[in-house]
């Protein structure tokens, strides 16, 4: 048996010398491709922490501080959350807001961005305009949300909605800030590192902003696509799956420390004359020229990490030298 055991050896030995390292590159690959595909999870993760953070803010509310208003008390569990979210931002994506003085201080204003494939970039520029100027952004999330346990407080308390035309009407006419991603899932599952807005004929935001009478503020986060990305492969069966189940199917992944950089353009007024066709598609081309002036095209990952460290050329693509 010894005889055996020491031949085997001898065999194994001889073979793994035969390739440089054994399979150490594939272990070294293995945790490489589950790093990219498990980061996700990890901000996936710190969205889901404001379930369990708002239920313990609820819970004290009703324990300890029943002589504060609702308004006050929220305000100051909300601004916390903020700073949480906002010194994330800076550590891993040097994350920067452009155009802020384009959102009104008081007031009604509907914002409207290009959907990543996370929509990371709209808590944490929730998280900036808490933080500097006081004001909520109120948010239309899926349908699919209100499937995550303990998600109907996240909902009220940071108002995230469904939204119907009726009640993002009755948002803005209250004076508040709206946002709204035209592309939705359907943008975030497939769009990729081209930029390209997948809006299809989506004109309830147009619908939105007409009968309210608000300012459009389009909006696009620079390399948002090269932080987070889904799996090209089979893309068109996983299309055809989401037009039947309309919940996100594609896999993410990525997590990558990139450049993130919202820019906020200039307000399109209100104009009664525009049809919401007509409006939609001189939104559609606000957007565009926001890509077209501040992101590069197609994204590269290394390249827009790359951008934390190169500030002379990131403004250069960014039209401002």
């Amino acid at each position: 048996m010894e005889n055996g055991s020491s031949f085997l050896t001898a065999i194994n030995s001889t073979l793994f010398s035969a390739v440089p390292g054994g399979f150490g590159w594939v272990h070294n690959l293995s945790l490489a491709l589950l790093a990219v595909f498990l980061l996700p999870w990890i901000y996936m993760l710190l969205i889901l922490s404001s379930v369990p953070y708002l239920h313990v803010c609820n819970f004290l509310r009703c324990c300890f501080w029943k002589k504060k208003s609702d308004e006050e008390f929220w305000n100051g569990a909300l601004r916390f959350m903020a700073s949480i979210w906002n010194v994330h931002s800076r550590l891993f994506h040097g994350y920067e807001v452009t155009g802020l003085e384009n959102l009104p201080e008081n007031g009604p204003a509907l914002i409207i961005y290009y959907h990543g494939a996370l929509p990371i970039d709209m808590y944490y520029l929730t998280a900036e305009t808490m933080l500097k100027r006081n004001r909520l952004i109120h948010t239309i999330g899926d349908r699919f949300l209100d499937r995550i346990p303990g998600w109907r407080l996240v909902s009220r308390v940071m108002n995230v909605t469904p939204g119907s035309v009726q009640s993002c009407v009755q948002t803005l006419r209250a004076g508040e800030l709206l946002s709204i991603a035209p592309g939705g899932v359907y943008e975030a599952q497939f769009g990729d590192n081209t930029y390209e807005i997948l809006w299809k004929k989506r004109t309830g935001f147009a619908r939105v902003a007409l009968e309210a009478q608000v300012p459009i503020v389009p909006m696009l986060t620079t390399n948002i696509r090269e932080c987070f990305r889904t799996v090209a492969v089979g893309k068109s069966v996983f299309t055809r799956i989401y037009s039947t189940l309309k919940i996100p199917i594609l896999p993410i992944y990525g997590g990558f420390p990139v450049k993130l950089r919202t820019v906020l353009g200039k307000p399109i007024p209100y104009d009664g004359s525009l049809t919401p066709e007509a409006l939609q598609e001189k939104v559609v081309a606000a957007v565009a020229e926001l890509v077209k002036q501040h992101q590069r095209v197609p994204g590269d990952i290394l390249q827009a990490i790359g951008d934390r460290f190169d500030t002379k050329n990131f403004l250069k693509q960014e039209g401002k030298t």
